[in-house]
C-alpha cells in the first residue's frame, strides 16, 4: 500500500528585508529606526519567500523541484529538514530524513573523516553497530580512503560534497533530501550519486533532489514540481514540466533577437544576438536542411586586443553540445582587433542538429586575459525533420547531432 511520507499543507514562510544585528550595539539604534518607521513601510520590509505551498511525496517516490533562482526551492527542504520553521502552514514527516543541504552541514571541521561518519550516523540515531556495517562502503563511495584520518577543515569542496552524500545515502534514511550541492562534483561523481539515488529510491526510500540539472531531473525523478516566486505553479510528469519550466525561462528570447545590456565602458561591447534564417530573416524556426545564422552586433572600444566572441549551443535541458568563436580560422585571427562597431556571423551546418529546441549562450573575452561577459542562456531557436534523413524512407534522425560522416567499402 503506497502512504504519503511527506505532507505539506498552504506553508508559508515570510523574511524580513535588509538589517539583521548580531551585537546589542547595533540591536539598538536598529530597532528604535524600525519604530519612528510607518507602518506600512515596516510591512515592506517583509516578503513571502513561500506562499501557499502545498504538496505531498509517497513513500519510495522521487520527487524533483525545479525553478530560477530564489524561488524558494531550497527554503521548502530548509523547513523539510527542520532547519527554518514555516510562518503558516504545516508538514508532516514520516520516517527518518536526512538532508544534504549545503557541503559542510552536519560535519564538525576539527573531526576527522572517519569521527564525522560516526557523528552524522549519531544525529541520525543509527546504532554504532550499523555504521560499522557500512562503514567500508561509505569510504569507498567517497573516495577519501588516503584522507580518512585527516580533520575535514582540509578538505576540498569537491572531497566535502563527495563524504557528505556518501553518509547521507549509505546511512539509510527513510527520506533523503539533496539540494544542488552535487553540482560540486566531476562529472563521474554526478554520475555515481544519480546511480545511488535511484538505488535508494529502488529500496523503497524516498528522494526529494532539488536541480538545475535539467537532464539529471528527467532520468531520476517521478514527479516534479515547478516553483515560481515562492508558489507552485506546475506539477505533474518530468518532461512536462521541465518543458514549461524551461520555455518561461527562455521566453524573453523567443522573438529571435536578443539586446545584451553590458557595461559601455567595456573594451568590447556585444549589444545584440540575432537568430537568421540563409535570407536574412530573424526567425527560431529552421528545417533541418538548412544553416542556422547566428549574428552578433557590437562596438570595440580599445583597439589592438585579441578579442574572442563565443557562442555556446546546449539542448533544452542544458547539456552543451559545442562551442564555437570567432578564433576559429586562420583568417579570423584578427577579426576583432580594430576599433569601431562590427557584425559577426556564425553558420551552423545543415543536418547538424537534430530536431528539437535548442538555447544559444555567449561569452566575450580577451584571449588569455579575462571574460567580459558569460551568459549561458540569452537566445533559443527550434530545429525540425523536413525530409526523412538522407533520403532514407524509413530511418529518422536519432542522437542530439548528426554530423555528416563519410562512408567508405574497403574490401
Amino acid at each position: 500500500m503506497v502512504f504519503p511520507v511527506v505532507e505539506v499543507e498552504h506553508l508559508g514562510k515570510k523574511f524580513r528585508r535588509g538589517e539583521s544585528f548580531d551585537t546589542l550595539r547595533d540591536l539598538i539604534p536598529g530597532t528604535l529606526r524600525r519604530l519612528r518607521q510607518s507602518d506600512s513601510r515596516r510591512e515592506d520590509r517583509w516578503f513571502w519567500a513561500l506562499r501557499d505551498v502545498s504538496f505531498s511525496v509517497n513513500a519510495g517516490e522521487v520527487l524533483g523541484i525545479v525553478g530560477a533562482n530564489g524561488a524558494g526551492k531550497s527554503t521548502v527542504l530548509k523547513i523539510l529538514a527542520r532547519i527554518l520553521r514555516p510562518t503558516t502552514g504545516r508538514l508532516m514527516v514520516r520516517g527518518r530524513l536526512r538532508a544534504l543541504i549545503e557541503i559542510a552541514a552536519g560535519f564538525h571541521p576539527d573531526l576527522t573523516g572517519r569521527e564525522n561518519i560516526y557523528l552524522n550516523a549519531a544525529i541520525l540515531g543509527m546504532k554504532m553497530s550499523e555504521v560499522r556495517k557500512r562503514f567500508d562502503d561509505i569510504v569507498e563511495f567517497a573516495g577519501i580512503g588516503p584522507f580518512l584520518d585527516t580533520p575535514v577543515k582540509r578538505y576540498s569542496s569537491g572531497m566535502f560534497a563527495r563524504l557528505g552524500f556518501a553518509v547521507a545515502a549509505h546511512l539509510e534514511p527513510d527520506i533523503l533530501v539533496v539540494d544542488e550541492v552535487l553540482a560540486v562534483g566531476d562529472a563521474a561523481f554526478q554520475a555515481k550519486c544519480l546511480g545511488k539515488m535511484r538505488d535508494v529510491a529502488g529500496q523503497g526510500r524516498t528522494v526529494i533532489f532539488v536541480s538545475h540539472n535539467m537532464r539529471a531531473i528527467q532520468q531520476l525523478c517521478h514527479r516534479v514540481l515547478l516553483l515560481e516566486r515562492g508558489s507552485i505553479v506546475r506539477e505533474g510528469p518530468p518532461t512536462e514540466v521541465v518543458e514549461a519550466y524551461l520555455a518561461r525561462a527562455l521566453s524573453h528570447g523567443a522573438s529571435g533577437e536578443c539586446s545584451l545590456s553590458m557595461d559601455p565602458a567595456m573594451p568590447i561591447v556585444v549589444s545584440r544576438v540575432r537568430v537568421l534564417s540563409e535570407n536574412g530573416d530573424i526567425t527560431t524556426l529552421f528545417p533541418r536542411s538548412e544553416r542556422v545564422v547566428l549574428e552578433i552586433e557590437g562596438t570595440v572600444n580599445e583597439g589592438g586586443r585579441r578579442y574572442i566572441v563565443a557562442l555556446d549551443i546546449r539542448t533544452i535541458d542544458g547539456l552543451l553540445l559545442f562551442r564555437t568563436h570567432s578564433f576559429e580560422q586562420p583568417e579570423s585571427y584578427r577579426i576583432l582587433d580594430k576599433k569601431g562597431p562590427f557584425v559577426l556571423r556564425c553558420y551552423i551546418p545543415s543536418e547538424f542538429l537534430s530536431a528539437g529546441r535548442y538555447e544559444v549562450g555567449i561569452v566575450v573575452a580577451e584571449r588569455g586575459v579575462c571574460e567580459f561577459e558569460n551568459r549561458h542562456r540569452i537566445i533559443a531557436f527550434d530545429v525540425f525533420q523536413d525530409h526523412p534523413l538522407r533520403g532514407s524512407d524509413i530511418m529518422t534522425t536519432v542522437g542530439l547531432v548528426t554530423p555528416h560522416c563519410d562512408w567508405e567499402r574497403i574490401r
